[in-house]
């Protein structure tokens, strides 16, 4: 590619109203440009570097033998009306009316429609396994989109669909998509744990997310130091030395020890012998109180997988917590209250501690389980926090920030059943189909590259996905022959080593050629200027090693091919 055929479009200074590196240097870089919030044009050198993830993603699928399709991106809203779908995931849907006033979705996600077509295409056990894939955008009307591609209404997606007559073999097919899913991100050089995962929206019996490490990222991780546990901060838990499962309880003003308690006017809420009672709100206007330690968090997605409590859920309102209680959410306690009462397993073993009274202004001190107040039903639903005891038992939890990048899903009969889609098998017996989903974030994984490899100057690209991989740098390139047919030499002698290589061929200073280069983040660049050529020698600079180096201009392309393809 010579330069003066090329759109750069880069910027010189940060751009406003960006929260994350990736977002600035692809901006910066002219990888993309805003057109709405969450929405964005990819320009030329943003469609390579797209084009080369997809290359990666479909080179190693092929050694699956998956099979590649296009699914449509408008889906019949009745097909989500089956699932329920349409209910759960809510606002997030993008919806449209056709001329006949049909109605449709802009396809979040292709389960239901991958399912209902499969349920029609599929005549025996004989074509099982079969696995399916597609490279598609997908939609989502984001609250808050933010950090660029990380969290947008439009990305590009690969998603991957499964099928199976028994469980086995959906298990060794999830076991070998993981595998798959580790070489695509070893081969962009990306740092990621494999999780433990919440199925959501999705659902299905089990899952597992591709979680990059960012400080920008918006998903939290917890991992062992002395062993491979790793989860989702949502499903993550620790080791509980004891739990206490006594049946349900409501309190009564009766319950109380009046030789033990004292009332006090000042708490420390986030205290941790200090128990925080907090009224949650779901369906049908029913309400729930939780007690969880001082310091510590509620985590919805562990509180929901209690079945305690159905979705949607939300905080009670302080017009109904004061009708419930008589007070604010500061002084609420589960003395006398009238609703279920449930509580985190880090409450119990607590002695001598502080809980609301239900008055405004005061508290109780002093209070103890079975002596002032009965132990209600108890299970974990508070967030790990750094330093808890892994689940193993071997070492202790970190958290981490990160980005989802992949989620793969065993989804069993959830689909084949509403749909169904089933097979006969040996026997002659029909079955609901097994599935399995696998996904990939494309839009998502570059910004993740983006955030582990930059410095100061720009975006670091692994050579398996840069725009380019080569940029020829010539100094007075109108103004010497010399230079510009030697540029020219390299740059056709790499061409046909198959190297995607751009000839800076603009009438440019030597200093925005070169910041240029190392803001895109081309890996490696050949300097040509009239007295290294006089000697038979070129500069060659490695981006990823900051290292400039004068080379025999005869080995220069034996060394560019030599590490291109042991990179």
């Amino acid at each position: 590619m010579l330069a003066k055929n090329y759109l750069f479009s880069t910027l010189k200074e940060n751009p406003k109203n960006t929260n994350s590196i990736s977002h600035t240097l692809m901006l910066r870089a002219g990888l993309i440009r805003q057109h709405a919030s969450g929405i964005y044009t990819w320009l030329p050198t943003g469609i390579r570097i797209l084009n080369n993830v997809n290359k990666i993603i479909r080179q190693e699928m092929n050694k699956l033998n998956a099979l590649e399709i296009k699914m449509p991106i408008l889906q019949s809203e009745n097909l989500w009306n089956l699932s329920n779908r349409n209910n759960i995931y809510g606002l997030e849907l993008f919806k449209i009316l056709d001329r006949k006033k049909s109605k449709f979705i802009l396809g979040p996600t292709h389960e239901e429609l991958i399912t209902n077509f499969i349920s029609h295409e599929l005549k025996s056990y004989k074509q099982l396994p079969l696995l399916l894939y597609q490279i598609q955008t997908k939609f989502r009307d984001e609250i808050r989109p933010r950090c660029g591609v990380i969290r947008s209404r439009e990305f590009i997606m690969k998603d991957g669909y499964s099928f199976h007559t028994n469980v086995e073999s959906l298990q060794n097919t999830y076991d070998l998509i993981q595998d798959t899913y580790k070489n695509i991100f070893l081969k962009m050089n990306l740092k990621f744990h494999i999780v433990k995962a919440d199925s959501g929206t999705i659902g299905g019996v089990k899952s597992h997310e591709f979680q990059a490490l960012s400080e920008n990222g918006e998903d939290i991780i917890a991992l062992s130091n002395k062993s491979n546990y790793a989860a989702n901060i949502q499903v993550a838990t620790y080791k509980i030395e004891s739990k206490n499962n006594s049946v349900l309880n409501t309190f009564k003003n009766n319950s109380l020890s009046k030789t033990s308690l004292y009332i006090s006017k000042k708490c420390n809420l986030l205290n941790k012998n200090t128990i925080k009672t907090i009224l949650i709100k779901f369906k049908k206007n029913k309400f729930l109180a939780i007690l969880i330690r001082g310091d510590f968090t509620i985590n919805e997605t562990k509180l929901l997988n209690t079945n305690v409590i159905s979705p949607p859920i939300k905080l009670a309102s302080k017009e109904e917590i004061l009708d419930i209680t008589g007070t604010t959410h500061e002084f609420i306690g589960p003395i006398g209250l009238n609703i279920p009462v449930i509580a985190d397993f880090s409450v119990i073993s607590l002695e001598n501690f502080t809980i609301g009274s239900n008055i405004t202004g005061k508290f109780l001190n002093n209070v103890n389980w079975n002596k002032d107040l009965d132990i209600p039903k108890s299970f974990d639903i508070r967030n790990v926090v750094k330093n808890d005891i892994s689940p193993d038992g071997k070492g202790k939890l970190k958290i981490k920030k990160s980005i989802e990048i992949a989620h793969i899903f065993q989804l069993g009969e959830k689909y084949s059943r509403i749909m169904k889609a089933e097979i006969r098998d040996q026997t002659g017996h029909k079955k609901f189909l097994k599935m399995g989903c696998y996904g990939i974030g494309i839009t998502r994984t570059i910004s993740s590259v983006i955030e582990q490899h930059n410095d100061t100057k720009g975006i670091i690209w692994p050579i398996s996905i840069a725009p380019f991989q080569v940029a020829i740098i010539p100094i007075n390139f109108y103004k010497s022959k010399k230079v510009q047919q030697e540029s020219q030499i390299i740059y056709h002698k790499l061409r046909k080593n198959n190297i995607e290589v751009i000839l800076n061929d603009k009438d440019e200073c030597p200093g925005i050629m070169f910041s240029k280069m190392e803001l895109i983040g081309i890996p490696y660049n050949i300097i040509i200027s009239e007295n290294l050529i006089k000697d038979g020698k070129v500069e060659y600079h490695d981006r990823s090693k900051n290292k400039r180096e004068i080379v025999l201009k005869s080995i220069i392309i034996s060394i560019l091919v030599q590490k291109i393809t042991s990179a």
